[in-house]
């Protein structure tokens, strides 16, 4: 009897215990529950908690770009290319199989240029004629001074997109338009001694120019100026133009910079 009535006196004395000092048992329960749960946060890595389960909210691709910031990487702008020219030096190998190049088109295009000319007076037996001789043409102005030069400027173009200097360039068309004025016009008429130098002279120089206009043009980053580049100095839309070379940003916390991929 006298332990039954300690033991109901301990209870009595724990339940009156609690009911006053309930509201500091909910306190201290309340603080110890959040130390652990902020415990838990400082060691958690978020990133890949996000990963393991993604939201509705933030897609994979959202986290990936999340934990780059985290480490101080800043998401790199889209490549872009930058339009020159770039000098070096050509093997004698190169220079046979540009000038054979070249010297195939002309033989392609001149029929499909002169179709009247090149089916009423062409034949072997004016090839065989004309052939060696040099004469004083008498086309219209508009044919050596506009068709003739413009013609000397795509060959000075081509030439300068398969990285010769501007001199060697000139230089490489005027053997190319001698080539065209000796062997392929021969089969209509003989070779003209102002169309040997109004080509290549003439048209170096109006390459020149529309070199340095494309240039601006293709760089100006403008699609309507990119478009006009291009159809001024068509060989810059070829695999063989040699100044085409993509510039990508590499932009970081600590560093920034530009990466360049150059091919010939």
């Amino acid at each position: 009897m006298v332990s039954r009535g300690y033991f109901n006196l301990f209870n009595v004395t724990v339940i009156q215990f609690f009911v006053n000092h309930m509201k500091h048992i909910f306190l201290i329960s309340f603080i110890f529950i959040n130390f652990l749960s902020y415990s838990h946060n400082v060691n958690a890595n978020p990133i890949e908690d996000l990963k393991s389960k993604p939201s509705r909210e933030m897609s994979l691709k959202e986290i990936k770009e999340l934990e780059q910031e985290q480490r101080g990487i800043k998401k790199p702008k889209k490549s872009k290319y930058y339009y020159t020219y770039i000098d070096r030096d050509h093997t004698l190998e190169e220079d046979i199989n540009n000038l054979v190049a070249i010297y195939g088109v002309t033989w392609a295009v001149y029929p499909l240029t002169q179709p009247g000319t090149f089916l009423e007076k062409g034949s072997f037996k004016n090839y065989k004629k004309n052939f060696g001789r040099l004469v004083f043409d008498k086309d219209e102005p508009f044919w050596n001074w506009f068709v003739h030069p413009i013609s000397g400027s795509q060959l000075y173009l081509f030439y300068r997109a398969r990285g010769y200097t501007k001199s060697n360039a000139t230089f490489m068309s005027f053997i190319s338009s001698s080539l065209f004025e000796f062997t392929v016009e021969i089969y209509t008429e003989p070779a003209s001694i102002q169309d040997l130098y109004q080509t290549p002279i003439l048209g170096s120089a109006l390459g020149l120019g529309l070199e340095k206009l494309s240039l601006y043009l293709l760089n100006s980053g403008n699609l309507i100026g990119k478009t006009i580049g291009h159809i001024i100095n068509p060989s810059s839309l070829f695999w063989f133009y040699e100044g085409k070379i993509r510039v990508i940003p590499e932009i970081s916390y600590n560093r920034a910079g530009l990466r360049l991929f150059y091919e010939f």
